[in-house]
């Protein structure tokens, strides 16, 4: 294995990485740092294009271009005018010099192995679309133990959803395809482009050494509902791609708080109405849904009941905003 990156110089890289920033400051530079320790295989090199919105803010980019990475040249900082994960993106593949482009976000820590494994899978079949895995920052187990509403990303490959935060697809591939759809403003180009790949034929190839660390967000309530609507792109992608119905619950729903979350709706609803007290009863899968979401324990019980006002409005928010879309795409999902 090699020890410090070394820049390609002006030759082709082995592989290039693709780091979207959202401006996380902290986030980007620890990113860098998780980048700079990469054990690649002997000779290998690589590159790492920062790609960021124009215009934005200058601390983190300023600390991006003093980041060794950057200055030993293995990293460059480019601009771009996209507001969106998936334009950033795209700006980066293309500027890319690597046959094998990774991606991955600014708030993960891509571990040690994580380049390597990629490329001996790409060695191993060129043309397959390659999803590695994420894990909990282990720096932040305590915030996850303890937050009011952590949002993890945790997962092990394959996944349907394709993210992207821990993935690698040969350049040609992405070029083949045109590579992301910059029309999902939120989330789901990443799901997108993967089955698009997919029904282009390239195979789909489980990479679990390649591993990230994500950080924990802590949005709180508000944070929760200004960003309810996050996935309601689903309903396109279920249009485009009929085959990712079947992994969502019920092939109806997001998630199956959605389903129970409407079920107590109508048992409140008889209950107030009707003066049918047992109907009550139909809040129960609803309750043991998000009594049990910190485990069994009476502390994690505790929690979970603390919060569960706030999750009324939070799925009832979610929901509206698939009903909305379900109409617009004339593609049901709740």
């Amino acid at each position: 294995m090699t020890g410090a990156p070394r820049s390609p110089g002006a030759g082709r890289p082995d592989v290039s990485v693709v780091l979207a920033t959202a401006g996380r400051r902290v986030g980007l530079l620890w990113a860098l740092d998780a980048l700079a320790l990469q054990e690649l295989p002997d000779g290998a090199t690589y590159e790492v294009l920062v790609v960021h919105t124009a215009g934005t803010v200058a601390e983190p980019l300023q600390a991006a271009a003093e980041h060794p990475l950057v200055v030993s040249g293995v990293a460059r900082v480019l601009a771009d005018p996209a507001a969106f994960a998936a334009g950033k993106r795209n700006a980066g593949w293309r500027a890319a010099r690597g046959a094998l482009v990774a991606f991955t976000d600014d708030d993960c820590r891509p571990r040690p192995g994580w380049l390597a494994a990629f490329l001996l899978a790409h060695r191993e079949d060129p043309t397959a679309y390659l999803q590695g895995g994420a894990a909990i920052d282990p720096d932040q187990e305590r915030v996850a133990l303890r937050a009011p509403r952590p949002r993890l990303q945790t997962f092990a490959p394959p996944t349907p959803w394709a993210e992207l935060c821990s993935a690698a697809v040969p350049r040609g591939a992405l070029e083949h395809v045109g590579g992301l759809d910059e029309t999902y403003e939120r989330a789901g180009e990443d799901t997108d482009l993967a089955w698009r790949l997919r029904d282009a034929g390239a195979p789909w190839v489980a990479v679990p050494d390649a591993i990230v660390d994500h950080a924990v967000e802590t949005p709180g309530l508000r944070g929760a509902l200004r960003v309810a609507a996050r996935f309601v792109d689903s309903p396109r992608l279920v249009r485009r791609h009929p085959g990712l119905r079947a992994h969502f619950a019920a092939g109806l729903f997001f998630s199956p708080a959605h389903a129970w979350w409407l079920l107590g709706v109508l048992g409140v609803g008889r209950a107030v109405c009707r003066c049918e007290l047992l109907a009550l009863g139909l809040t129960a899968p609803w309750l043991t849904w998000h009594l049990s979401r910190y485990g069994r324990t009476p502390r994690g019980a505790a929690r979970a009941a603390l919060e569960l006002p706030g999750n009324v409005l939070i799925d009832g928010a979610q929901v509206a905003a698939f009903a909305v879309a379900s109409v617009r795409e004339r593609t049901p999902l709740l």
